[in-house]
């Protein structure tokens, strides 16, 4: 199996991860109201998983394209959706059959046409250039529509998953020789072995300004979405999210780190972001009618 194949398999996982875990805190913290123990558990574990879900996607982008990875960003409401209806016997109309679908078929394009990218060779300046560029994009565009309720809701939702898609192109330059070089934590073991080696390079991958940017970042993220449901409908804010954090990822692979794409797995770019918006569109609806 190719680098490529493996980093997108991986890459669904941690997302699909990720949405499952967060869904999981959810249902813990209701459940925590009947019976503390039994939410605390789900929580915890729930926690655990979207822990794992990082790291997963962490190894997903060190081994393949942030453009690919990125773009299948969307996969992980799929999984929720499915998880919810099989799971959970939620209900599910045929505007999210058609979203999950879209979603599996762009995933396939985008996997099926996926080639062996060259060797990453970081340029910090150019990507902390494209990080303020999109702070000054939604900042002007607040300033713009600030007096305009719903916008500025969308404008804030947009901005914390734009956010969010930077933080696997700063996961890139932290797995990068040129990121782990930079480590602020040395470790120097007298003893060689497997394991030990592997804890020297976690630590390199992980302690590196990159990393501790992408963390950032991650929290910051969380931090401005909560904002964003104060100041507007579910219906329009988690779409704002998801498209933003689906195509930053994709214009930041091309414009940071030089990566291409195929026009097929373009056309499989959009209509990801398609199923993405059906399927937050029908929840958001199901929500605001509650």
């Amino acid at each position: 199996m190719s680098c490529m194949i493996l980093s997108l398999i991986l890459a669904f996982c941690g997302y699909s991860l990720h949405n499952l875990g967060q869904a999981g805190q959810k249902v813990g913290l209701g459940l925590a109201r009947r019976n503390w123990a039994a939410g605390a558990a789900v929580w915890v574990v729930a926690s655990l998983a979207t822990t794992a879900a990082a790291f997963l996607l962490l190894y997903a982008v060190s081994i393949g394209s942030v453009t690919a990875v990125g773009a299948i960003g969307g996969s992980g409401l799929a999984s929720l959706a499915l998880f919810s209806h099989w799971v959970l016997k939620e209900t599910m109309n045929r505007w999210a059959i058609a979203g999950i679908s879209l979603i599996f078929v762009g995933s396939g394009l985008i996997g099926a046409l996926s080639r062996p990218m060259p060797a990453v060779h970081p340029a910090p300046q150019t990507l902390f250039a494209f990080l303020g560029a999109l702070c000054l994009l939604f900042v002007a565009l607040w300033v713009a529509l600030r007096r305009r309720q719903s916008a500025g809701g969308i404008v804030i939702a947009g901005f914390a998953g734009a956010l969010g898609g930077v933080i696997p192109l700063f996961q890139k330059i932290s797995t990068s020789e040129f990121g782990r070089a930079r480590s602020l934590l040395e470790l120097e073991f007298q003893t060689p072995g497997r394991f030990l080696e592997m804890v020297e390079h976690g630590a390199e991958i992980l302690s590196n300004p990159f990393a501790l940017a992408w963390m950032g970042i991650a929290v910051s993220s969380t931090v401005i979405m909560q904002f964003s449901y104060g100041r507007g409908a579910a219906i329009r804010v988690i779409p704002s999210f998801a498209a933003n954090f689906i195509t930053v990822p994709v214009i930041g692979g091309l414009v940071c780190y030089g990566e291409r794409l195929h026009p097929l797995q373009w056309a499989g770019v959009a209509l990801i972001v398609g199923g993405v918006l059906l399927l937050t569109l029908q929840r958001g609806a199901a929500a605001g009618s509650r």
